[in-house]
């Protein structure tokens, strides 16, 4: 496991709404080192939306401050970029604030020669910028495709950064086999997944007030709802099945259409990930529901272990890293197919499927993935500290 390393970490915000994967690897890193976590927003241009103007004023009064800890050796530092990577000078503005806001925030925090932790690629100059004893990209979905971005702009960010680490790292089949194309050391890094914080889901414990009412066997989605999620399907599946409660957590990032105009659908908005266990726990099943677009096929799904971990049966479309897990998980092509699977685990009984999904996540935690990756990273960084 890398120790005692100072680490340069370019991720999304740190108290972000949805705890992605980013999230999950700094905490386990933070345990033995010490880390300056740059908060990288700002991959598509802001909206005119309350969401984003309130986001951008908290990088404007961010970028002013020094870093600020946030636990025991971990500082976070939001610098200041313009958000329209499609134009030459905003890139070269970018470049030049960045340079020097960073620069400061490391001396500020006592660091000399940092790894440098790549998670978005929009930060592409500090590479170059920011002395370092080497690169580490980890690639967590295919960027360019993500809405409202200059995929072009991302794309040749994404390149960039990819030459100049010096070990690169994938959370699917199809995207390692993408970036080595670009660099030869890219190792696959599936997500893995908090065993004992899901797992709670299989304890008796408290049900949430806000599904304490609604009628069972519930199908559950929990995550952010944008536009890789197919509406249109979760719709065939709720009016097919009547008398099944359709239950969604999380931010609605695009209209929900006819979804929230059935009486067997619910829609209870964002939630603390400290509480997910509990809404799972009242889950019969765990939903997959995505459009197969360039994103998905690209994805590695990190609720699929969520659920899993929480011992549930899961249905989900064809996704290629889902397709792994395919003695665990019921997997659906086409809306009759994914309806009949909802029905089909819901009817499942016994508490031996439960145990055996969960025994299955137990190899698959958050220390695992990054004790893996620390091995490989420190063989093509020596400069790098580890136990």
């Amino acid at each position: 496991m890398i120790r005692g390393q100072d680490i340069v970490y370019v991720a999304n915000d740190w108290r972000a709404e949805n705890k992605t994967s980013a999230h999950h690897v700094a905490e386990v890193l933070a345990r033995g080192n010490r880390i300056l976590y740059i908060e990288a927003a700002g991959q598509r241009a802001p909206r005119a939306s309350g969401r984003d103007l309130r986001r951008v004023v908290r990088k404007i009064a961010g970028a002013l401050k020094r870093p600020r800890p946030v636990a025991e050796g971990v500082w976070v530092y939001s610098p200041l970029i313009l958000p329209f990577h499609r134009f030459g000078a905003a890139r070269h503005l970018n470049r030049l604030l960045l340079r020097s806001l960073l620069r400061l925030a490391v001396r500020r925090v006592g660091f000399e020669r940092p790894l440098l932790w790549i998670v978005l690629p929009h930060y592409y100059s500090v590479v170059d910028d920011l002395p370092s004893c080497g690169v580490v990209y980890y690639c967590v979905d295919e960027y360019a495709s993500q809405p409202d971005v200059d995929g072009d702009a991302i794309r040749r960010m994404e390149a960039h950064v990819l030459r100049r680490a010096d070990v690169a790292f994938a959370v699917s089949a199809p995207l390692v086999a993408a970036k080595q194309q670009l660099n030869a050391n890219t190792y696959a890094s599936p997500h893995g997944v908090d065993v004992s914080h899901f797992r709670r889901a299989m304890e008796p414990g408290a049900v949430p007030g806000d599904v304490r009412d609604i009628p069972r066997p519930i199908a559950g989605f929990f995550g952010l709802i944008e536009e890789w999620i197919d509406l249109e399907l979760m719709e065939t599946a709720a009016r097919a099945l009547p008398g099944v409660s359709f239950v969604l957590i999380g931010r609605s990032a695009r209209p929900l259409g006819r979804l929230t105009a059935l009486p067997n659908v619910y829609v209870l908005g964002q939630r603390p990930y400290a509480q997910l266990p509990d809404y799972l726990r009242t889950f019969d099943v765990g939903l997959l529901p995505y459009h197969l677009n360039t994103q998905v096929m690209n994805s590695n799904p990190k609720k699929l272990r969520e659920y899993l971990a929480g011992g549930k049966p899961v249905v989900s479309v064809r996704v290629p890293e889902v397709e792994r897990y395919s003695r665990l998980v019921r997997i659906a092509d086409g809306p009759e197919q994914f309806t009949a699977a909802i029905a089909e685990a819901i009817a499942e009984t016994g508490p031996e499927r439960s145990r055996e999904r969960a025994a299955a996540m137990e190899a698959e935690s958050w220390e695992q993935r990054v004790a893996n990756v620390s091995d490989i990273v420190v063989r093509h960084i020596p400069a790098v500290r580890h136990d």
